[in-house]
């Protein structure tokens, strides 16, 4: 389910979208807040481009605002039944720190997903009649 040429292998792995061996992002380390979140201009291998257009990632937001709703009520769940006599602002506490410290990883995953939600696995090789706005 998770191995290369899957959409989940990508976003995970946070790998070029297009062939799925490429780096994605600048830096491998989502907490390199220095460079967190800054793409690389094209795959190193396939030599295709991350971003057709100016603005494509904005719409990552939306992938960012969904994966963080999901893992702050996966948390808020979590501390309810472990801890069912916690108060509310124990468990807001769980919350936000959990947020705090996955936020980079999230803005990642959000970037690579919304990659894949747009751009298909091609392989290494360029593959006739492929769109020229991918291409570097």
């Amino acid at each position: 389910m998770c191995r290369k040429g899957s959409k989940l292998y990508s976003i995970i792995a946070r790998k070029c979208p297009h062939c799925h061996e490429g780096e994605f992002l600048v830096s491998r380390n989502p907490y390199d807040l220095t460079r967190a979140g800054d793409l690389r201009p094209s795959c190193s291998v396939c030599h295709r481009k991350f971003e057709p257009e100016p603005g494509f990632y904005y719409g990552g937001m939306y992938a960012s605002y969904a994966l963080a709703v999901a893992q702050s009520v996966t948390v808020y769940v979590a501390v309810t039944v472990l801890a069912p006599a916690s108060a509310q602002s124990t468990r807001l506490f769980w919350v936000l720190g959990a947020l705090l410290l996955t936020t980079p990883v999230l803005y990642a995953w959000s970037k690579a997903l919304w990659a894949n939600l747009f751009i298909g696995y091609k392989g290494v090789q360029r593959q006739p009649g492929e769109d020229s706005k991918w291409l570097a």
